[in-house]
């Protein structure tokens, strides 16, 4: 008797054991937060620079996102998310005299699908150390890969009336004599944390830089071609869409050089065969977000399997016919 009563008991035990490690496994949630690029547009006084250090903080824009996240273990966690979100700059705003006088500008909308795996870095288990284990926190790393859908485009305003204020793609022109493609591979990583509240209700915070395999976020990358490289189609509006600078872009670049002692930019400058982008680094772009997830309760496979008998079965009353 006493035998059996100990099997219970250690059935008992590592049914618990499985229960409380496989429950809250898994979570849905919805995202908001901010981006930004990294590019050839905009940008500092300097010419372009790595990660970070060349994002133009007053082009950021806005990004929304989905997800669902699988919990491995305490340590481990895969996610899979899409998110859509804006990336913009223009030349004008740079500090950069030879930027400010190419007066080039752009907007991408980026629709992302990506997977991605997450490792704890830091965990508290009992936020206060009340004993009340509410809420947990979590600092965790990630990195994945992912495929996104960009598309490139110009709000125009220019000499040319039938095209003023129509919002352009720019891919089909050909403004450097290419015809890169939309769709591209990604490469998410950074850092994020979470709170748990109750056990279901997970609110958190992330940064993640995507790195590409494109240089044409922004349109931007050689050099300037001739006009027989360009979309034969659409060859006026292409020809202006190349080559933006003017009298007034030059004009503002040669005083803000005079302003800060630098070098002026000539028209020369922006010549077919001359240097329009950097050729030498893919573009990027960078999601923050701030997140909400539900999460939901549930047993493993192999609980189910092996302990299912532990749970207690309700009781029936048998009906039976009244004896007089």
């Amino acid at each position: 008797m006493l035998k059996k009563q100990g099997y219970i008991f250690i059935a008992i035990f590592l049914g618990l054991s499985s229960t409380l490690t496989a429950q809250y496994r898994w979570d849905y949630g919805v995202s908001l937060g901010a981006s930004n690029y990294l590019g050839e547009i905009g940008g500092q006084e300097e010419t372009r620079r790595d990660f970070v250090f060349d994002m133009k903080l007053n082009r950021t824009q806005y990004v929304v996102g989905a997800f669902g996240r699988y919990k491995f273990s305490p340590q481990l966690s895969a996610n899979v998310g899409i998110n859509y979100g804006q990336i913009k700059a223009n030349d004008y705003n740079s500090q950069n005299p030879a930027r400010v006088a190419r007066n080039l500008s752009f907007r991408n909308n980026i629709i992302e699908l990506t997977g991605r795996m997450e490792l704890t870095l830091f965990y508290d288990n009992d936020v206060g150390g009340r004993g009340y284990y509410n809420p947990d926190f979590r600092i965790y790393g990630f990195v994945g890969a992912g495929v996104m859908k960009h598309n490139p485009k110009i709000r125009y305003q220019g000499p040319l009336s039938e095209y003023d204020g129509e919002l352009i793609d720019l891919q089909p022109l050909q403004t450097e004599g290419v015809e890169y493609k939309l769709w591209q591979f990604t490469l998410p990583a950074g850092i994020g944390l979470y709170f748990t509240h109750k056990k279901i209700h997970r609110f958190g915070w992330e940064i993640g830089y995507r790195t590409t395999f494109t240089d044409y976020l922004d349109d931007v990358s050689t050099n300037y071609v001739a006009d027989d490289k360009l979309a034969q189609g659409q060859l006026e509006i292409a020809r202006e869409l190349a080559n933006r600078t003017d009298a007034e872009s030059l004009a503002n670049a040669a005083a803000y050089a005079e302003e800060y002692d630098m070098d002026v930019p000539n028209a020369g400058s922006f010549a077919p065969g001359e240097k329009r982008g950097d050729v030498t680094n893919n573009d990027g772009y960078l999601f923050t977000q701030f997140s909400y997830s539900y999460v939901i309760k549930g047993r493993s496979s192999f609980y189910k399997k092996r302990y299912s008998w532990i749970k207690k079965k309700k009781r029936t009353r048998r009906k039976s016919r009244a004896k007089f």
